[in-house]
Order: structure tokens, then sequence, then C-alpha cells
């Protein structure tokens, strides 16, 4: 079965499972995420929140398959392994309603983006793209972390900033209906 085709039929009724590269906050960055969350609450009423321990930011998503996908992992990590680049840092200032308009993510993401943390997520890009990924990795990038799910056009209040500054990167699996998310790498940054 091709890469397509297995991203779009499930056979049976086996959970789907989520491939993608992103981004950790630290211990202290999550908790001042989960400030400004905590922050929206009585505004939003109606979001379904994020775990805190569950706050990544997803630099490429990978696809979904009806379980899982040793040799998309197996390619993930080659694509990965020997890169690192350039420390960053990354304002999340403001937040953007994304994706499905009935049921948006509600984010905190960047005005902008840095050419350090631009010239990481190209390089990885590249890479992945030479893995064998080309169909699925982003063709632009919009740095960005999910709060919650919301009411179609939630408000979007004026909020604190909350700097990231990673230490590195990570390929995760997440499994349909599981509260917990499998780390099956993780790769450092340079330092500065």
């Amino acid at each position: 079965m091709s890469m397509q085709n297995d991203l779009f039929e499930s056979q049976g009724s086996a959970p789907l499972h989520r491939l993608f590269f992103a981004l950790l906050p630290s211990a202290s960055e999550r908790a001042q995420v989960a400030g400004v969350a905590d922050g929206l609450r009585a505004s939003h009423p109606h979001t379904r929140w994020v775990n805190p321990e569950r706050y990544h930011l997803t630099l490429h998503y990978l696809g979904e398959s009806s379980g899982p996908r040793e040799d998309w992992i197996a390619r993930a990590r080659e694509a990965a392994e020997g890169f690192s680049g350039e420390a960053f840092h990354l304002q999340l200032d403001h937040l953007l309603p994304l994706g499905n308009p009935r049921r948006p993510a509600l984010t905190l993401a960047a005005f902008s983006s840095s050419t350090e943390l631009l010239r990481f997520w190209r390089g990885l890009q590249e890479r992945l793209i030479r893995a064998g990924f080309k169909d699925h990795v982003g063709r632009s990038f919009v740095p960005h972390l999910t709060l919650g799910y919301s009411e179609p056009a939630p408000a979007t209040p004026a909020v604190a900033s909350v700097g990231l500054a990673p230490d590195g990167f990570v390929l995760i699996q997440s499994i349909e209906g599981q509260s917990d998310y499998t780390f099956l790498g993780h790769w450092r940054l340079g330092t500065d």
C-alpha cells in the first residue's frame, strides 16, 4: 500500500497513529503557557483545553496510518540523524485560531520567526523530502502551540508573551484515544 493511500484509509477500528517532529517547551515554559490558558478559561467556556503535558509546537507533520509504520519511523529518524540547527529563541505572543472553522484550534502563535528558526525548519524539511516525505511536509510554517479546541470565531484578546528556547527537537507518535505520546527520538540543537 502506498504512503498516500494509507493516510486516508483506516482498516477496521484500529486507532490512528500520527507521526510528527516537534519542539517541546521546558517545564517552566509549559507552566507559563498553562498560565495563559488559565487566564482564558472564563472567556472561553466551551473550549476543550489541552493538558499542559501535551503542549508541543509541531515542526513537520508526517502523516497518519491505521497502525504503527516502522518504515516511516526509520526514515524519519534517518532524516534527523546528524542534523542540528543553530539555537534559537521564539516568542509566542498572540492568539490565533487555526484549522476547522467549526472547532478551531485556539493557539498561542508567534507573530514573527527568527532567521535561525526558519533556517532550521527548512533544513529539516529538505531532509524529510529526500527521505520520501515530499507529499507530507508542510510548505509554510506558522509557529504555534495549541491551547485548546474552541467554539467558532473565538475571542482573541491580547495575552502575555511566552518565550521558548528549545534545546532540541523530537519525533513523536500520537495514538488516537491515548493520552500519552510516544517519543521516538530526540536531537539536540546547537548552542549559542
